[in-house]
């Protein structure tokens, strides 16, 4: 009898355990209020998958880098806003990781905003991410304005549909400018540095 009780408690933590490692390897946040379809953010190790299901049921899946001059931990976005949206030709959007995973009593403690990366991903036939940029860092001491990221859509005669601003508190860079075409394709930024601070 005892060993059937043990046999069911090791198959109990046998599910356990596979369910959790299953919830670990799917973690998944939805970018709300999108118009070309569901899109979800899927975690797979380090990898973030930003994946669109369309009403037909199509489904397209983009890998998605987040620079930073701090080594990223394995865990998931917990956080994602949808920016601006040219339907079922870009989406620009930010996400947002905890800043110290591993040790959140170390430096940011536990309380800090996190890792903010703001994406502009273009859905045309190969959709690809043609931005990835950090925009908010406790551990790099980058700190946005209240208005920052700024999406301010604009047709321009450079065949432009808008420009995207990001603006900063804190560091030597003050403001980044990106001009995002109707494809979702971005320029390089125009960038105002603080020329009081050495660079």
């Amino acid at each position: 009898m005892n060993s059937l009780r043990s046999a069911f408690l090791l198959l109990a933590i046998g599910f356990a355990l596979v369910s959790t490692t299953r919830a670990v390897h799917e973690q998944t946040i939805t970018i709300r209020n999108v118009r070309s379809g569901t899109a979800i953010l899927r975690q797979h190790g380090r990898l973030t998958v930003l994946e669109i299901k369309s009403r037909s049921g199509s489904s397209q899946r983009i890998a998605l880098s987040h620079p930073s001059d701090y080594r990223q931990g394995t865990n998931a976005p917990y956080e994602a806003h949808l920016i601006a949206e040219s339907s079922n030709h870009f989406l620009t959007f930010t996400d947002t990781f905890a800043s110290n995973p591993g040790n959140i009593q170390g430096r940011c403690g536990a309380s800090d905003p996190g890792e903010r990366f703001i994406h502009v991903v273009a859905l045309g036939a190969i959709p690809h991410e043609t931005l990835s940029a950090l925009m908010d860092s406790c551990l790099l001491d980058l700190e946005p304005t209240a208005q920052s990221p700024e999406w301010i859509a604009k047709h321009d005669s450079a065949g432009f549909t808008g420009k995207l601003i990001l603006s900063f508190e804190t560091g030597t860079l003050r403001k980044a400018t990106y001009y995002v075409d109707p494809d979702g394709n971005v320029s390089r930024p125009d960038m105002v540095l603080d020329a009081q601070k050495p660079q």
